[in-house]
Formats: structure tokens, C-alpha cells, sequence
């Protein structure tokens, strides 16, 4: 055993969601890794449409189509300096497992792509955002894109797209499988890195005609009209990885960017010339599983050397073949050194012009007399449409091999060869692998050059000029540095005149990632102090509690600090001086809702919450005088120290009894003085009402001097957890209530107008509702920040998730529903207890903890992605 053991390398694991500035973030493991490879079969029935029904249903099966995959995962840490493997830390996402998949099918999209990928998540024990997923894009074979069929199925058009229940049948034969492998595990040691130049296959869409002008007919089986011109852009580079287990090879994975297809269209089902390739080189060495993927080919085709003739295929197959062998003979073995798995949330617009508009694909789908694929169209885009307006994004993961060494990612849909090769130039010093034909959804993804050459098709759901946003990406996944990616979104944005609002610029980071099943983090918020952190930044502090487990049952305060705007942190930390205060009758005092702020005139910061009492089971407690109230502490960012619990003293009056600012946002103003919202009852069972302190403070207390108008709704639990701000020397309220958030307007932030519903601005009720929104300012521009209903989220208790942005108009107080973007997506849990405060000049966070329901009772993560983390939506102004 122990010379066995002596053979595993090291192998550092990190995991980064979102962008790469958030490298402090994961601790580094040295992990032992092994991998299971696993295949099933995944052919569709005769019947069964094809190319989604855009061209002829299957009628006999050529060859078989097959899902072909691996898991990667680790299996021990190795204490440095010996040959020994200690335990596995229990709920770290640099442990969870990867998985590499790739479908004999023409696409998977929205929530077909989302549902495979969890399904495979959950049979290895990880995230859906470790599962990289494409499919190799034959089109004798299926696209699944579930709503579109159920879109169709309301015409009586069933099957017409596809067959969802074969659709869970294959993924119930691919888990199966990937259950089935991990019991023939191999331990990996090395990775294997090989390349070689594709003759005579691949070549661009465009062509560049004799005067001039360009043309974009080029197809897949194109050579007996276009076969003269050049082949166009293209990367000529057939790439494979491979994993070893010392020099016996295990799995070896090859990508090229081509279009699958020598001829399609008959009905008859096939994995096309990239099948035939793959199976040679299978039965080459049956030891090494063999895996095809398809790059970014939205515009390469087989078509100038292809005319459609059924003896082409074989030939194509040779050629493809004999490039997988040069690579495979050129490949070089590393010792396999770090793994990290990142991915980056990527929002494309939708096009919306003619028959792209949601009024037009409505009609389309309806009208009996238009074309069977027509039909079909109008429901894929509709099926778009309706994810984009929930603020789903696609998640574009990457795989990231010995610190930069190699790279492996999935890019969406029919991504344009443009992009694979954008990729490559962000990291030149790197091997970059990057697969297309992932969540199809989109259909063509052209770049800019492309659209402004006058490139247009009807297969394409996305607005033109996404090279920004494909650029972002790729450097967060690729760790390229965000400096260069946001600059140059920024300076698109600027160059924007035909929209009068302006998109935000937005990172979703993790702070902190603990999964177990004691607790869970909650309540982060942060506050800036300006100049303390380093070269002058702000020092952040962010306070956060343990959630037991108990409804509204919290831990003492603890905080973490970073002084280099979030690159790195320290804690979380527990504060003894704010831990929980043991009373007589063994019930516990302790704090909860806290929102940190910041004091300019005396320096100090004030952490103020309200102050509870818990029984021993963790229930509150209500059988005493002011029996909630609000609290709060100072702490000394300079002296890094905190002062004790402090109550706040009102008024002796009845309605005070409960009286609390919990998960408020409160104001300093120009002298000084807070103004501090609360929400007050004399007991729990009446409708709670809200108003404005004004209060003076010292620098070590906090004392009331007045309070402003009573805001009433006598209905259900009334009004709660009202946050305040203000913008262009106005004051805003925004007010939870259990059945809709209410808004209200201050000349002087104590007397209000009548409180009214949150609307959109096309009269359409928000749908937040039975939780907080907060604000964010910048400029002239007020911001709200909340969940709501109608974003596909009906499986979140209380929609509260995902986290949207959106500017508000101030003169109408509404929600300008055009400028609304997603600030923390949906991982299948709760983000409803979170902090919105403004950093600095140049950017703005909203920081959440993950809150799944039920409460896991292990430390496995969510497949949808919730896996116990502090979650930081980085805006950039």
C-alpha cells in the first residue's frame, strides 16, 4: 500500500466562481486525484425527430450515437513530504468532483441542458457549474430543448421538436453509467498534451466572391459550388488532453472546430465522419477511452471539401483519424499538478427585430399554416426568450491544468470559430482546448466582424456585437485578469447611443465557500472605510452570522476583513464581545440582522441590528417587555476592535415594545445624525408599522432625538425591514411586506408620501414580495436590488433567488423593467438576507449567503450549485 501511495503527485485544487480576482479566496489542497471513464448508448428511436424537426425524422439508425465521459475526482490529501493520504475535508468545493461529458446529439438546450448536467452532478456528488457538457452536433441526431416542446405540445404538436421521455431515459442510461464507473476508478498522475494540423477538412462559411463581396452560403456540403475558394478562418489544430496513470494512458479527449456532418437530412441517424474516427481510434487501444469533441464551428463547415456524396464520409473520417493519431503520437506527458474548475455566468441579449420579436414567434408558433420548422423555431425562441427574461445565464466552466499550463472549456450553442480563437489569444502561452455546442439555446453566436460583414441567419437567437461579453468571460474562466476585459466592456458601453440605459458591469465572486451541516452563513454585509486599506483603498469589513439550523436562529457576530477590495480575506472571525449574552432564566440574548456602516465624522463604524432572546431550542422569545429592540456595537477600524452590545432607548410607549432596525439600511447625514428605520409593534400579533429615527452619536453612543411619520398596513404582518437612502437630495423607503414590497418618498426623510406597491414601469406588479430590497445609488441614479417571481424560480421557497439590479425611475417610482440584469443567479437556494452598499467611486457589491431549503443534512452540494457560500455580486460603475 504505502508504494502504491509514493506514486501520487501532488495536485493543488482551487475553485473560483465567477472572475478570477477572487484567487485569495479557495485554500489550496494537495489532492490525489482518480478518474472513471464512462459511456452509454444514447440513440434516439426511428420516429424520433431529428435536427429538433428541421430536417427528416429518423428512420433507421446508421450507426449508434453515444455519450462518452469521465469523472474526475479527488480521492485523499497528500501530506507533504510523504507518501501518506489523509481524509478528504468534508463540504470543500476544490474537492467536489469533475465531469466531462460529451453527446452524440445535435444539441441540448435551456432546460434540457441544465437538467442533464444536474442529473450527472447529482450521481457524482457535485455542482451542475463542474459539469462540462457539449454535445458533438451531428445532425442526423436530436436537439432537446424541453419548454419549446411544451410550447408545441399546447397545438397538439407533440413530438413535433422532440420526445422528453426518451429524454430522461438517456439521462437515466448516462448516470447510470457515470454511478456504475466509479467503482473501476484509475489514479491519475499525468497529464498528456498533444496537437497536429487537419488536412483538407474544415473551411469558413464566408466567402469572399470575385468582386468583392462577401458571401456566407459556404454549407456543409458545399465543394462542387465553393470548392475553389479558400478555406477562410479556421484553426487548423486537431487537440488532445489526455490523463495517465504513470505511462498507461486512461482517457484522451480530442477537439476539433468543424461542423460534424458529410451529408444529412434522410432520416438516417449517425455520429457522422467524427464516429467513425473516434471508433478507430478506440479499437486502436481499447484501454484509452476516446472522446470527440466539436469546437467553436458555428461558421466552419466540411464545405470545401465536401459535395454531399455519401463516400465522402469515409473520407472525412480518414482524415479526422489520421490527425488524432499525430496528435496522439505528439502528445507529452506532465505530471499533473493543480486542477481548478472556474466557470463565469454569460448573459447574451436577445434579438428581438421582425420575426425575432416575442409578439411575432407568438404568432408564428400559432398559425397552423405555417411551416413545420417555422413552428419549431418560434417555440425555441420563445423557450430563449422566456430564460433570458428570468435572468438565467448560460454557464460557460472551464477546466484549468497546472496553473495555466492547459485549459479545457465549453463555449454555448454554435459559437463562431472567432471566439475559440479569441480564447487562445487571451492566453498565448497556454494549450487552449475549448469545446462549442454546448447549452445550445442561443443557435448561431456570430462576432462582431461577422455581423457587420453582413452576416445574418434565422437559426440565430442572441443581438449582434457579443465580442465584449465572450471576451469578459474568457478571462475570468481563463484567469486572464479582469482589468483588460472590463475596460473594454466599458469602453463598448460608451460607445452605445441607441440605449438610454446603461448596462452594469457585473462579477459574481465567492467571498467565503463552508459546507456543513451545523450551520450556514448568513446576513454578510459589507461596509468601506475609506483610505485604510492598501496603496489607499478602503478597508471592507464584512459582518455575517451562523444560521443553527432554527428559523431566525443566529449565532454571535463574526467578521471578516479585506484590504485589497475583496482580492483577499481574512476570517471569518468570531468577536467575543458580541457573542451571546446567558440571562437568569437560561433563555440566551443575542443580535441578529445586521447592517455595518460606516460613521465619517467620528471615524467609527456601527454594526446595528436588533437584539432577540432565544429559548434553549433556538426559539425567540416573546414573553418579556421589550422583548425585540434595536442594538448595536462600534468598532475602531484603525485599533481593529469592538466595543459590547449597546440598546438603543426610545420613548416609553407600548408600541415600541418591538422595535427594530434589522436588515436596514440607515443614513449619516451631513452632521452627523442617523437616520434609522425601523418596524414597530407592541406585540407580534398585530401588523408591525414602520418609521424613520433621527439619532445622534458620539462616537461611542447612539441616543434618539425624534421620529419622523408611522407608516401603516393593516394587513397580515403589516410592514418590516424597511431600508433608506438617499439620491439627488431626496429620501426613498423601500418596505417589505408578506405580500408585495411598498416604496415611499421624503423631502427630509422623516415625513413620506403614501406608500405604494412596487410596479414595473409597464404597469406590471414587481413580484417581490415576503422579503427585503435594498438600494444602491451612483450619480443621479437610483438602483433597487431584490428577488422576485416569473424567473423560473417557483422552485425557491419564496422566489428569493436569483438576486436582480434595476434602475428606478424617481419621478414615477417604479422599475424601469428594460434595465433590469441578474446580480447573483439562482443555484437552488434562498438569497433573500442580503447586504447592498456602495464600496467606492468605481463600484458598488451585494453580498449574500447561500440559504438552500431543506436545510442539507450532509455535506454534499446542491446540484443546481449551492454549496454553502458568501457570495460577493461585484458592480462596476
Amino acid at each position: 500500500m504505502n508504494s502504491q501511495k509514493s506514486l501520487w503527485i501532488i495536485v493543488i485544487a482551487t475553485f473560483v466562481l465567477g472572475i478570477s480576482s477572487a484567487t485569495g479566496l479557495a485554500q489550496a489542497l494537495p489532492l490525489a486525484w482518480e478518474v472513471s471513464c464512462f459511456e452509454a448508448d444514447i440513440t434516439i428511436p426511428v420516429g424520433h425527430a431529428c435536427m429538433g424537426g428541421g430536417v427528416s425524422d429518423a428512420k433507421e439508425i446508421l450507426d449508434p450515437l453515444y455519450a462518452k465521459g469521465f469523472v474526475l475526482r479527488p480521492v485523499g490529501v497528500i501530506v507533504p513530504g510523504t507518501d501518506r493520504l489523509e481524509p478528504i475535508p468534508a463540504g470543500k468545493r476544490e474537492t467536489f468532483p469533475i465531469v466531462v461529458v460529451a453527446l452524440d446529439w445535435c444539441q441540448c438546450n435551456n432546460e434540457a441542458d441544465i437538467r442533464f448536467r444536474e442529473a450527472l452532478a447529482s450521481a457524482a456528488g457535485t455542482t451542475r457549474q463542474r459539469v462540462l457538457l457539449a454535445c458533438v452536433h451531428q445532425h442526423d441526431a436530436p436537439i432537446f430543448d424541453l419548454r419549446a416542446q411544451e410550447l408545441l405540445d399546447q397545438y397538439g404538436l407533440k413530438g413535433w421538436h422532440c420526445d422528453p421521455k426518451f429524454f430522461e431515459e438517456a439521462v437515466n442510461r448516462v448516470t447510470a453509467a457515470l454511478k456504475e464507473s466509479l467503482k473501476k476508478a484509475r489514479r491519475v498522475t499525468h497529464l498528456g498534451i498533444g496537437q497536429a494540423q487537419v488536412e483538407r477538412i474544415a473551411s469558413n462559411r464566408k466567402i469572399v466572391m470575385p468582386d468583392g463581396r462577401i458571401h456566407w452560403g459556404r454549407s456543409s456540403a458545399s465543394g462542387a459550388t465553393y470548392g475553389d475558394y479558400p478555406e477562410g478562418e479556421i484553426d487548423p489544430w486537431l487537440k488532445t488532453l489526455s490523463l495517465w496513470d504513470g505511462d498507461e494512458p486512461i482517457v484522451a479527449w480530442s477537439c476539433y472546430a468543424v461542423h460534424p456532418m458529410s451529408y444529412y437530412g434522410k432520416g438516417q441517424v449517425s455520429a457522422d465522419f467524427p464516429g467513425i474516427a473516434r471508433a478507430r481510434r478506440q479499437k486502436d487501444d481499447p484501454r484509452v477511452m476516446q472522446i470527440y469533441f466539436t469546437g467553436c464551428a458555428g461558421d466552419v463547415t466540411a464545405g470545401k471539401y465536401n459535395t454531399g456524396d455519401p463516400a465522402n464520409r469515409p473520407i472525412l473520417a480518414d482524415r479526422l483519424y489520421q490527425a488524432m493519431v499525430r496528435a496522439w503520437n505528439d502528445t507529452q506527458r506532465y505530471p499533473l499538478e493543480s486542477v481548478v474548475c472556474r466557470y463565469a455566468p454569460l448573459f447574451l441579449p436577445p434579438r428581438d427585430e421582425g420575426d425575432f420579436a416575442l409578439d411575432r414567434m407568438r404568432a408564428i408558433l400559432a398559425d397552423s399554416k405555417e411551416t413545420r420548422w417555422r413552428r419549431i423555431s418560434a417555440a425555441l425562441g420563445l423557450s430563449w426568450r422566456e430564460r433570458v427574461a428570468a435572468g438565467r445565464p448560460i454557464e460557460v466552466p472551464c477546466l484549468d491544468f497546472n496553473n495555466g499550463q492547459a485549459f479545457f472549456g465549453v463555449l454555448p450553442a454554435e459559437s463562431f470559430v472567432g471566439y475559440q480563437l479569441m480564447a487562445q489569444a487571451l492566453r498565448p502561452g497556454s494549450f487552449v482546448v475549448m469545446a462549442g455546442f454546448g447549452d445550445g439555446a442561443p443557435g448561431y453566436i456570430p462576432t462582431d466582424e461577422c455581423w457587420k460583414e453582413g452576416y445574418r441567419d434565422d437559426y440565430c437567437w442572441v443581438a449582434p456585437m457579443t465580442d465584449e461579453l465572450f471576451r469578459d468571460v474568457l478571462s475570468q474562466v481563463l484567469a486572464v485578469g479582469d482589468d483588460s476585459a472590463m475596460a473594454g466592456q466599458s469602453q463598448r458601453e460608451s460607445e452605445k447611443t441607441d440605449s438610454p440605459h446603461k448596462r452594469l458591469k457585473i462579477r459574481q465572486e465567492v467571498i467565503h465557500q463552508e459546507l456543513t451541516p451545523d450551520y450556514l452563513w448568513f446576513h454578510p454585509r459589507p461596509v468601506a472605510i475609506p483610505g485604510l486599506g492598501h496603496d489607499g483603498k478602503p478597508k471592507v469589513v464584512l459582518t455575517l452570522q451562523k444560521h443553527l439550523r432554527v428559523s431566525d436562529y443566529y449565532s454571535g457576530l463574526y467578521y471578516m476583513v479585506s484590504e485589497d477590495l475583496g482580492e483577499t480575506w481574512r476570517g471569518p472571525t468570531q468577536i467575543p464581545e458580541l457573542d451571546w449574552i446567558p440571562q437568569p432564566d437560561g433563555s440566551m440574548l443575542a443580535v441578529a440582522d445586521v447592517t455595518p456602516g460606516y460613521h465619517p465624522q467620528t471615524g467609527k463604524v456601527l454594526a446595528i441590528g436588533c437584539y432577540v432572546y432565544y429559548s434553549k431550542a433556538g426559539e425567540q422569545l416573546h414573553d418579556r417587555p421589550k422583548f425585540s429592540q434595536t442594538a448595536y456595537a462600534v468598532y475602531d477600524p484603525v485599533k481593529d476592535t469592538w466595543s459590547g452590545w449597546q440598546f438603543l432607548e426610545l420613548p416609553e410607549d407600548g408600541k415600541f415594545n418591538l422595535a427594530r432596525n434589522a436588515c436596514s439600511q440607515w443614513l449619516v447625514e451631513d452632521n452627523g445624525r442617523l437616520l434609522l428605520p425601523i418596524y414597530f409593534a407592541p406585540s407580534v400579533d398585530v401588523p408591525f408599522a414602520v418609521t424613520v429615527l433621527r439619532c445622534q452619536f458620539d462616537g461611542q453612543k447612539l441616543s434618539y432625538i425624534e421620529h419622523g411619520d408611522e407608516l401603516h398596513l393593516n394587513e397580515e404582518r403589516g410592514l418590516a425591514e424597511p431600508s433608506l437612502v438617499k439620491c439627488e437630495g431626496e429620501y426613498y423607503l423601500t418596505l417589505r411586506s408578506d405580500s408585495r414590497g411598498y416604496v415611499t418618498r421624503s423631502k427630509d426623510g422623516l415625513h413620506w408620501e403614501p406608500i405604494r406597491p412596487w410596479m414595473f414601469d409597464d404597469g406590471t406588479e414587481l413580484g417581490s414580495y415576503n422579503t427585503q430590497q435594498h438600494w444602491l445609488t451612483h450619480g443621479d441614479r437610483l438602483y433597487l436590488v431584490y428577488t422576485r417571481r416569473g424567473a423560473m424560480n417557483d422552485h425557491i421557497p419564496r422566489h428569493r433567488a436569483p438576486l436582480f439590479i434595476a434602475e428606478v425611475n424617481r419621478v414615477a417610482l417604479c422599475v424601469m423593467r428594460q434595465t433590469e440584469q441578474v446580480v447573483l443567479p439562482e443555484r437552488g437556494a434562498m438569497l433573500g438576507n442580503f447586504g447592498a452598499a456602495s464600496i467606492n467611486a468605481e463600484e458598488s457589491w451585494v453580498t449574500v449567503g447561500e440559504y438552500p431549503w431543506p436545510l442539507p443534512a450532509e455535506t454534499k452540494p446542491h446540484p443546481k450549485g449551492a454549496d454553502g457560500s458568501i457570495l460577493l455580486g461585484r458592480i462596476r460603475w
